[in-house]
């Protein structure tokens, strides 16, 4: 639009942008903007070299870039955990300043010292330039900012905000979004001055400003902590020397030991259900391995129980303690911390890692949970299921999965999904000390998946990904407590096992899920894994097998499903900077999978 042009264009080789009559202004053009971004509609303006020798270069590809990307990725999950909000624009990556040419647009004005003037008076609007109606009457400098509204605002949003102080606190838009830009691109540079204008323009600034000054740069990342809720929360604690396992007594036995890593937790208001469910796992382990041809439980090798407990009342303790004296004839209880918290729930997998790290001669590992994933146990009921736990267990403790394999299978479970992301029901597994050795430490693995989850957030606002079978959420993206539920299939070495049955409905041959609601005894067949449904069936997790086939038929959809091979290999290359093997079950089993492997050995991490 040549009007458009023009008026940008004189705006800023106006005299008053070349020579400004007040010296604070270090940035100048026809109109100064605080929405979406802290700019100068056109990107055309007039600046001190003093202002812009404090920017980052706006390189390609630079750092400027990259800080941008990462402050996105970082709102866009605390806009996931509920944290902040964007209700006053649209979801588009420019209004991010995501993508070469919106980059540049953020560019000039993000740096906190920017001390804006306007050629334009108040009343001129952008659809005067557009007009061609901008003439020098029109014309009346002044310190900015001195307008907010601009034409891509969703209509209302603001007036909505207006008396929700709480929306104006946690709205990106607002100040959110701007301390986060300067914090990752500045650091402790990037915070304002005490007399900055930002504080009064901007709502909610008097209680972002004490924020700031009590926490500086990190200040958006404290408020999230003091809204935190136990899953934002990490599970992982300081880690302990891996040398902790080294001089452990075994049992005088001529087999070895069965090694259990178990994991005891008592939810506030749930502490009595969490005992029933830790009882039933104790009979079980002190019953032995569930053999198939007997559909009975037999004690042939000792078994060592290594085992924590979280959140738990001193009466919880005792029991559990208790417990496990009476069985001590066929369980050896070693406990290894107790938290008052439930908080720590990924400390006994740091122990689990660290046992194998430092016992090389000890081939397998289980691991046992009293509490189901949410996933499993959506309600009250679900969650400590008594008859699925018994499964569980019994299924991860069988001869089955505690059986040598070879090289054919590395992780057993009960059953094996790989969609939304590779994981056995329950979160409960045995797995070889050689896979486990290979999995990053979980507190590492926890900080990976961090930046995985916000480069696919990123990825998800440009519209470079698809999200067709899920939604993304905390848990099927692995952030904080639910990272626990996707370390085990995390390695691209992963060959997994499990033992469930398959069964089939009376209509159209479809799978069937497993029923354990009352059965003691188990018809349980081994098999390599993944050989059912990609998603569990009777979960929130289900997928309607007309999605999954709309998907799978559309080529575009199909490459670009970050449950399938696009989100994976993005995984896989982040956390381990390589892919499975060749010969590997994925890529027979995920849509695509010869052109993905094809297209890695071509181009490496460039194919995603």
């Amino acid at each position: 639009n040549n009007n458009w042009r023009r008026s940008l264009t004189e705006s800023a080789l106006h005299p008053d942008c070349l020579s400004p009559p007040d010296d604070q202004c270090n940035l100048c053009g026809s109109q100064f903007y605080t929405r979406f971004a802290l700019m100068v509609p056109g990107n055309s303006w007039t600046s001190k070299c003093s202002y812009i020798k404090q920017l980052l270069p706006p390189l390609e590809g630079g750092e400027f870039d990259t800080k941008m990307h990462d402050s996105v990725a970082a709102f866009l999950k605390y806009r996931l955990w509920g944290k902040l909000n964007s209700a006053l624009m649209d979801d588009r990556a420019d209004y991010y300043g995501l993508g070469r040419s919106s980059s540049l647009e953020h560019w000039i004005g993000s740096h906190h010292a920017v001390q804006p003037c306007e050629l334009h008076s108040a009343r001129i609007t952008f659809k005067d330039m557009l007009s061609g109606k901008v003439t020098p009457a029109g014309y009346d400098w002044g310190m900015g900012p001195r307008r907010t509204a601009l034409v891509d605002e969703i209509q209302g949003a603001e007036d909505q905000l207006g008396h929700d102080t709480e929306g104006q606190f946690r709205e990106y838009f607002f100040l959110p979004g701007n301390l986060l830009k300067w914090f990752y691109l500045y650091g402790a540079k990037g915070v304002p001055a005490s007399d900055s204008w930002v504080w009064k323009h901007f709502p909610a600034g008097d209680r972002w400003k004490q924020l700031v000054y009590r926490h500086g740069s990190n200040a958006v990342r404290e408020m999230a902590k003091q809204s935190a809720n136990q899953d934002s929360q990490s599970p992982y604690k300081n880690s302990t020397s891996t040398d902790m396992f080294r001089d452990v007594t075994e049992p005088n036995s001529i087999v070895p030991p069965v090694v259990v890593f178990y994991h005891v937790t008592f939810p506030l208001g749930r502490k009595k259900e969490a005992m029933m469910a830790f009882k039933t796992q104790l009979d079980v382990l002190a019953l032995g391995s569930y053999d198939i041809r007997s559909r009975s439980y037999v004690h042939k090798r000792p078994v060592i129980v290594y085992y924590t407990i979280a959140g738990g009342t001193k009466a919880n303790i005792d029991y559990v303690k208790n417990m496990c004296r009476s069985k001590r004839k066929q369980l050896d209880c070693r406990l290894l911390e107790e938290f008052d918290s439930v908080t720590p729930s990924g400390t006994t997998l740091q122990n689990l890692h660290r046992f194998c790290s430092s016992r090389p001669e000890v081939r397998r590992v289980s691991y046992l949970t009293n509490l189901l994933p949410r996933r499993y146990g959506g309600n009250r009921t679900e969650a400590f299921a008594i008859p699925k736990i018994r499964a569980y267990t019994t299924a991860v403790m069988s001869n089955m999965c505690l059986k040598e394999r070879g090289d054919s299978c590395n992780v057993c479970g009960t059953e094996f999904y790989s969609l939304p992301f590779n994981h056995f029901r329950g979160n409960m597994f045995t797995a070889t000390c050689e896979y486990v050795k290979r999995l990053r430490e979980p507190a590492e693995f926890e900080e990976i998946m961090e930046k995985v989850a916000g480069d696919a957030l990123v990825w998800k606002l440009r519209k470079m990904i698809g999200t067709n079978l899920f939604d993304f959420d905390p848990e099927l993206l692995g952030l904080s407590q639910y990272n626990t539920l996707h370390w085990i299939g995390s390695h691209p070495n992963l060959k997994p096992c499990d033992v469930a049955p398959v069964k089939y409905s009376w209509f159209g041959g479809l799978i069937a899920p497993n029923d354990y609601s009352s059965s003691k005894s188990y018809d349980f067949r081994w098999a390599l894994a993944p050989r059912r449904s990609s998603a569990p069936l009777d979960t929130p997790l289900a997928l309607a097998r007309q999605l999954e086939d709309k998907v799978r038929t559309d080529e575009a959809k199909t490459f670009q499903e970050y449950w399938y091979l696009a989100g994976q290999i993005q995984k896989w290359h982040s956390i381990y900077g390589t892919v499975p093997r060749e010969d590997s079950w994925v890529w027979k089993w995920y849509p695509r999978g010869k052109e993905w492997l094809e297209g890695w050995t071509r181009s490496g991490e460039e194919v995603i």
